[in-house]
């Protein structure tokens, strides 16, 4: 691996792309028209695949892959309830990023960075 800032490599580890690859084509398939299953289900479900993927793979440098993931898992969560609500846009606006993570309760991989206030 290398540093992205001085460019010196060292030895790390980090999940391999189909390592990567395998969540998305989970929650790829389970997102997709035919689940019809209410939110709640539909959000511990990929809480659940985040958790236990996580987990499995939290040794090494996976800041970057955990980012990689959550936004995906968002951006398919976002897709599924514009079409659960026939929303006539991407819904970036109604399903925003805090309203998924706040309201719905989807899990983050990696730490969102902002400090939530209360």
């Amino acid at each position: 691996m290398h540093n992205p800032k001085s460019g010196a490599r060292y030895l790390g580890a980090a999940p391999s792309k189909a390592r990567v690859r395998r969540p998305r084509q989970v929650v790829h398939h389970y997102l997709s028209p035919h689940n019809q299953s209410p939110v709640d289900e539909v959000v511990a479900h990929l809480n659940g695949l985040l958790v236990g993927w996580g987990n499995f793979f939290s040794y090494g440098t996976v800041s970057k892959t955990y980012r990689q993931v959550d936004r995906y898992v968002a951006d398919r969560l976002r897709a599924f309830l514009v079409r659960r609500h026939k929303v006539n846009d991407h819904g970036t606006r109604r399903f925003s990023d805090p309203r998924l993570y706040e309201e719905y309760g989807l899990r983050r991989l990696a730490p969102s960075g902002r400090v939530v206030t209360s």
